[in-house]
């Protein structure tokens, strides 16, 4: 069987719901949708994150994360232009995550409200908004089984193919996203510490 690196979705990758809202005549406003730019390595939000909105990542790069119980933070979720993230709020205080701009990053907010209305009143993007779910969810399993099933050299190698995409900040300068993350990011993302990282990649450029 073929190992897949990511989830492909053929019949949404060009998928813009921003024009598609034009296009469908959806009226909005600067209280409905808005844009920020965040500074390298500055914070979109910080547990426990009472705003409402749904982000997009118009440039740049954005790392999700989390924190442990006795305060370490660790990352989860790498996401380059077009992806969304943010809280649907559905799980009554119980989801907490923190988000980062990689490098210097636009990013196009959503108000909630506005956003959830969209997806359900709308077929072409309900649907839209389904297969993103499901492409994400399977994201999500195939890093969990790339670390139940793979040696940890075989990890980094298919996170560097996961990760092998073209950035560009908001200066115009364009960056290779894995080259972006520090050791830890990437130790955190495949489960292993930032030294393993280390000596591997060093092991690499070695041979």
């Amino acid at each position: 069987m073929k190992n897949t690196i990511r989830p492909v979705n053929k019949d949404f990758e060009e998928f813009d719901l921003f024009s598609q809202l034009k296009s469908l005549g959806i009226q909005y406003d600067k209280e409905h949708i808005l844009e920020i730019d965040v500074k390298k390595n500055g914070y979109i939000y910080l547990p426990p994150n009472k705003d409402n909105y749904i982000y997009e990542v118009l440039t740049g790069a954005v790392k999700l994360g989390g924190y442990s119980e006795n305060g370490d933070s660790y990352v989860y979720e790498i996401l380059p232009s077009t992806e969304f993230f943010g809280n649907l709020k559905y799980l009554n205080g119980q989801f907490q995550e923190y988000a980062k701009a990689l490098v210097d990053s636009k990013i196009r907010l959503y108000n909630l409200d506005f956003f959830k209305t969209i997806i359900v009143t709308n077929p072409i993007i309900t649907n839209w908004f389904i297969s993103y779910l499901v492409k994400r969810w399977c994201s999500a399993e195939l890093k969990l089984k790339n670390i139940k099933e793979k040696q940890i050299e075989e990890r980094i190698t298919a996170l560097q193919k996961q990760l092998n995409v073209e950035i560009i900040d908001t200066k115009g300068t364009p960056y290779l996203l894995f080259n972006v993350l520090s050791k830890k990011d990437m130790g955190d993302l495949i489960g292993v510490t930032r030294q393993t990282v280390a000596s591997i990649l060093e092991k690499q450029l070695v041979f």
